[in-house]
């Protein structure tokens, strides 16, 4: 993923978190709403049972919503409405119960007097209402808030990161800029100096020689460095291309092209073929060609720069369920543990072994693998060799026959 990429990545997370945030503060809020409001509903209820079972002298003309029931002390029942089951509630200790009858919802209270017992029930059905009503309004006002906080969120992150992002693609511009009004003249002086350096091949003039080698060494190093630097701002860019690649014909130009320098190295670089016979399709992935050149000629330099003399580095291409996967192998050194996590970071440097001479490397090779990886939906992996040596592993995946 690139860098813009990351940033508007993490301003999404940023807003759905804090939508999130913001709907759990919702919810809670409408809770307490919620329950206040019940609470407040069974004080008033409570209230008003009690206070109708207190004033009860007979069942005429009970308030609104009510049903008395009167039980004398000569045992006479009286109910001001018909259909009631007065012996059963009745029968019920004092204190509240509900009780559904009549397809209505009820709360009943039953007390006891001096002039005998008696039932107050207060028909539930608008307080039902109520509550339900305040839920329904509730949940609009929930969704609603979510709804809003959601667009005002993402409208400020949007704000919030515009400012970042636009400093990327400007450092991404200076990047690809100052590297291409750098190249020319590098290259320009890379050239004087091979042409300097042919001139010194007498003996006097051998140590003069080997300083103007280690310069010309030099410059190449920097152009690499630059050539990087533009393979790493080309593949920031949304808009890389994505034309089919067959992998073995980029790892075969990769050792045509390397082939020379690793046998003055003492290096033998061999492409090994697949196991079975794989069809070519099996091995195309979408992408950049150069982009994947490079990547898998920076994986071979690394491995050239920890070889020894007379060792072999090998470049295997395989399928691997829907990726393809190019492995650049070596038995060299190997990796040293302290410095797996710093292998693919921009401008570390490590020291160098045997087969390109022992020269302190620096730049952003393995760094602009993973970000071609990246750019491709892939991965890069580094295990160790078994018997000594690396393995770095370009995993890319595979392009459909429809693509």
């Amino acid at each position: 993923m690139t860098p813009l990429g990351v940033v508007q990545r993490a301003g999404r997370i940023a807003a759905v978190q804090a939508s999130l945030a913001l709907a759990g503060l919702l919810l809670v809020v409408g809770a307490v709403i919620f329950f206040v409001d019940v609470r407040v509903q069974g004080q008033q209820i409570t209230s008003q049972l009690n206070s109708v079972a207190a004033s009860a002298d007979d069942v005429n003309d009970p308030p609104p919503g009510t049903i008395l029931i009167l039980r004398d002390r000569l045992g006479k029942v009286q109910a001001s409405t018909d259909g009631v089951p007065a012996a059963e509630l009745l029968a019920r200790p004092v204190g509240f119960s509900d009780h559904q009858f009549g397809g209505a919802h009820y709360r009943a209270v039953v007390a006891d007097k001096p002039q005998g017992r008696v039932v107050a029930l207060l028909d539930l059905g608008p307080y039902d209402s109520a509550r339900s009503r305040l839920l329904l309004s509730l949940g609009i006002a929930e969704l609603a808030g979510i709804v809003a906080s959601v667009a005002v969120v993402v409208l400020l992150t949007r704000r919030s990161i515009r400012p970042l992002a636009e400093a990327l693609a400007m450092q991404r511009r200076f990047v690809a800029d100052a590297s291409h009004e750098l190249r020319a003249p590098l290259t320009v002086l890379h050239t004087r100096i091979q042409l300097l350096a042919r001139r010194f091949d007498d003996a006097n003039a051998e140590q003069t020689k080997e300083q103007i080698d280690a310069l010309a060494a030099d410059t190449r190093a920097l152009g690499e460095v630059i050539e990087d630097l533009l393979a790493s701002a080309a593949m920031t860019e949304e808009d890389a291309p994505r034309d089919r690649i067959d992998l073995a014909t980029v790892a075969h130009v990769v050792r045509d092209s390397m082939f020379q320098h690793a046998e003055t190295a003492g290096v033998s670089l061999v492409v090994e073929p697949e196991g079975v016979v794989v069809a070519a399709e099996d091995l195309v992935v979408l992408g950049s060609a150069s982009a994947l050149r490079r990547a898998i000629t920076s994986l071979v330099d690394n491995a050239l720069a920890h070889e020894h003399p007379g060792g072999t580095i090998a470049i295997a291409i395989r399928r691997h369920k829907d990726n393809v996967h190019i492995d650049v192998r070596d038995d060299g050194v190997g990796i040293d543990p302290f410095d797996v996590d710093t292998l693919f970071t921009r401008f570390s440097h490590g020291q160098a072994h045997t087969a390109t001479g022992d020269r302190q490397r620096y730049g952003i090779g393995l760094a602009l693998v993973r970000e071609i990886a990246h750019a491709h939906r892939g991965e890069i992996t580094v295990t160790q060799t078994p018997g000594g040596g690396a393995t770095f592993t370009l995993i890319i995946p595979a392009a459909t026959l429809d693509a």
